[in-house]
């Protein structure tokens, strides 16, 4: 994994569905925007190359693409996230939010059956390192009865209870291996407060570059 020394920061949001993820990225972003921050929102699968495209699709259709398959669109994607959106926003200085990354890939395809670790040497081949995760840990309960109550299109493949649970247990298994990148956010409290800890994480790294 290569190191991301330029101008801008790179942060990214993890978390299981119904986490807050896209919500809490959208959400810091616009609060650095009205600090004087240049913040920009991303996210994956992108909605852009057509590995994205055909990701976004397979996510409520009936049956899940191959495990393989959908292993490999989601790299494909993440290499033109990387190439075409931000590692040109950073270098620009931007502080890059973005709604998942590779982590997503090792915890989703890593419960349904792929060698997680291969996953993540795969990923860090092709990947730039993020200044920080953002893990937003929520109970699997919780969790589902935000995405019945908050979401009118359903419930997608990657969202049914046992599958989360798998999910989440890889997602700690990452935050104790690399505890320096990734904090773990307690998503239960109100989204003021989580907040107001996602600043002062961010402030505290740009005031260090």
């Amino acid at each position: 994994m290569s190191d991301t020394s330029n101008p801008g920061l790179f942060i990214c949001f993890e978390g299981i569905d119904g986490s807050g993820k896209t919500t809490h990225s959208h959400l810091i972003v616009e609060r650095l925007r009205t600090l004087g921050y240049d913040a920009v929102y991303t996210t994956e699968p992108t909605r852009w190359s057509e590995p994205g495209k055909r990701l976004r699709e397979s996510f409520f259709e009936p049956t899940r693409l191959p495990v393989k398959d959908e292993f490999r669109l989601f790299l494909e994607d993440r290499i033109f996230h990387v190439k075409s959106e931000v590692i040109p926003l950073l270098n620009d200085g931007k502080i890059v939010v973005t709604d998942r990354y590779y982590f997503s890939s090792v915890a989703y395809q890593g419960a349904r059956g792929l060698d997680w670790q291969y996953i993540l040497k795969e990923n860090e081949k092709i990947a730039i390192a993020p200044n920080l995760v953002i893990f937003l840990d929520v109970p699997v309960d919780v969790a589902l009865d935000r995405i019945a109550s908050e979401r009118t299109e359903g419930v997608n493949a990657f969202e049914k209870e046992e599958s989360l649970r798998q999910v989440k247990a890889i997602y700690l298994l990452l935050a104790d291996r690399f505890p320096k990148l990734i904090t773990k956010l307690d998503a239960t409290k109100e989204i003021s407060e989580i907040q107001e800890d996602v600043l002062k994480l961010i402030t505290k790294l740009q005031n260090k570059k």
